[in-house]
């Protein structure tokens, strides 16, 4: 009869019931680049051009400009490749899905308060694409330094869980369907019991992990902007994220020696993920024209509150060849077991469905935006040119888990604060970087630009956990063409992302982080297509 007994205290809590961790901040945090044709063919600048709906999402005194009614329309798509080195071991492979950049409408009351033609009041309801979670891909090799279900072992041995039943309602992601199935189990030792796993490193372990993600994070929202005299231009933004996203991990572990009698042949651990919620953000900008064709914008953009809920459920399939048979003195016990959460819940009296809701905080965003218009007038059918840069700081420091209970439990908070004491190590403050351009010629527009995104990664502290300083940053050339005429314009751009981040599969405090490198190499066609009415 196998039984478990748990002597050390609890130093952090690693609990399956809070599936958060610290990668998962930044998935929410993480600014892509989005907007219309327009704005993305110029590398995704707008704080101090405006004119365009994009200004919405990035600084709403922008839309002041307008000066007749707008509605716009801009679907696109996304093709995803990523190249992933794993412990030598290089893995391709790809997944294209369609997405969307900034479509609204826009209303411009004019003649202002006093009756003056160069005062206005614009309104303007948008949605925008500000998450794109479409994602496959996989990558594998030999780890002669740990194995995935270590993973489980230590959230036993860091936890406060002393009995089974504990185990088994603590962790139903995980760590109690290893043990159901003989994958993790508890020895006796000179030194007491000690929770062994049958996928230990002398087995000569082959990873494989497989992750395929679906969904995004869409933003609807209302501007208010206000134009003075052309002069100054102030606007507001209040924006309503909505999140929907699906995730899939298999994690697959083999014995690389070919001994069939050593207690492990393979485990298949499957993970499906779902989280939904929604929250609210506030953006500010001010536009100043100190001269007709110079532009300085400010902006800030508040943390992003959420609400959110995880639904999760598991399945794990293990092959330990004969070591039931041996524990149990019984022949007739199978080498292959497979329990699934429903499984794990049905033994504890337990639903069918594991269910968390907590809030998170995103980063506040602060940026500068400068902009030279060539022959700036009033008929803006007759200007010929510009060019414009943005200076942009996201403090990813700020990224922050809490409870959605009004009074959270001493293991919530005990654990959200380890959380939020993590992301305070390991991110910082970032520095955004875009440039871009246009030459008009009547009727028709040729846009070029540049997005450069700085790595979020406190670079002292990824050298510290994984040994090397890993990069995590990101480039976006872009190209575009637009037609404007008689109330109609249509915008076409490409723009194509390259960088370098790394993906770790699974986190340990006994031993050192195992971590994949990844290429970035993403292309996007983004259309737009607008009526002046």
């Amino acid at each position: 009869m196998k039984r478990i007994f748990i002597t050390g205290i609890a130093v952090c809590l690693l609990q399956s019931s809070y599936a958060q961790d610290v990668f998962d901040a930044l998935r929410y945090s993480y600014p892509i680049s989005s907007g219309t044709a327009r704005t993305q063919a110029i590398g995704g600048t707008n704080i101090s051009l405006g004119g365009d709906i994009s200004s919405v999402f990035i600084n709403p005194a922008g839309i002041a400009q307008f000066k007749t009614n707008e509605l716009v329309l801009s679907p696109g798509f996304n093709f995803n490749k990523y190249k992933i080195n794993y412990n030598d071991t290089i893995t391709k492979g790809n997944k294209s899905k369609l997405n969307g950049g900034t479509s609204g409408v826009i209303f411009s009351f004019g003649g202002g308060r006093y009756g003056r033609s160069r005062n206005n009041t614009t309104l303007a309801l948008a949605v925008n694409q500000t998450a794109n979670f479409n994602t496959r891909f996989s990558y594998g090799g030999r780890n002669l330094n740990s194995s995935y279900t270590e993973k489980w072992l230590e959230e036993i041995k860091y936890s406060n869980v002393s009995t089974i039943d504990g185990v088994r309602s603590s962790f139903p992601l995980g760590a109690s369907q290893a043990y159901e199935s003989y994958l993790i189990d508890i020895v006796s030792s000179p030194n007491g019991d000690l929770l062994i796993t049958n996928a230990d490193i002398s087995k000569n372990i082959t990873q494989h992990f497989a992750y395929e993600s679906k969904g995004g994070m869409t933003e609807g929202a209302i501007a208010l902007a206000w134009n003075s005299n052309d002069k100054v231009l102030y606007g507001v933004t209040i924006g309503i994220p909505i999140v929907q996203y699906d995730r899939q991990t298999v994690v697959t572990e083999n014995d690389g020696t070919g001994n069939t009698d050593n207690d492990f042949e393979s485990f298949t651990f499957t993970e499906n993920l779902a989280t939904r919620g929604g929250g609210i953000n506030a953006k500010l900008g001010v536009l100043f024209k100190p001269v007709e064709y110079f532009r300085i914008g400010l902006t800030f953009h508040t943390p992003t509150i959420m609400s959110l809920t995880d639904y999760a459920d598991a399945t794990i399939t293990s092959n330990i060849e004969n070591y039931s048979r041996r524990l149990n003195n019984d022949p007739s016990k199978p080498t292959s077991y497979t329990y699934n959460t429903k499984d794990v819940n049905e033994l504890t009296g337990g639903g069918d469905e594991n269910r968390y809701s907590y809030q998170i905080v995103t980063p506040w965003r602060a940026g500068l935006g400068l902009s030279y218009v060539f022959r700036e007038i009033s008929d803006v059918t007759k200007q010929k040119a510009f060019i414009t840069g943005d200076v942009e700081l996201i403090n990813y420091k700020a990224m922050k888990y809490s409870s959605s209970q009004g009074s959270p439990d001493v293991g919530e908070t005990e654990y959200f604060n380890g959380l939020n004491s993590q992301i305070d190590e390991m991110y910082k403050m970032a520095i955004n970087a875009r440039i871009g351009g246009e030459l008009k010629f009547k009727t028709l527009m040729v846009r070029a630009g540049f997005n450069f995104m700085g790595s979020p990664y406190n670079r002292n502290f990824v050298n510290d956990v994984f040994g090397e300083d890993l990069p995590g940053w990101r480039m976006t050339p872009s190209l575009g063409l637009g037609y404007r005429d008689k109330g109609v314009f249509f915008d076409l751009t490409y723009a194509h992302a390259f960088g370098r981040n790394f993906h770790v599969p699974y986190t340990l405090q006994d031993a050192s982080y195992p971590f994949a490198k990844n290429n970035i190499s993403n292309g996007q066609v983004v259309a737009t297509v607008g009526f002046k009415f």
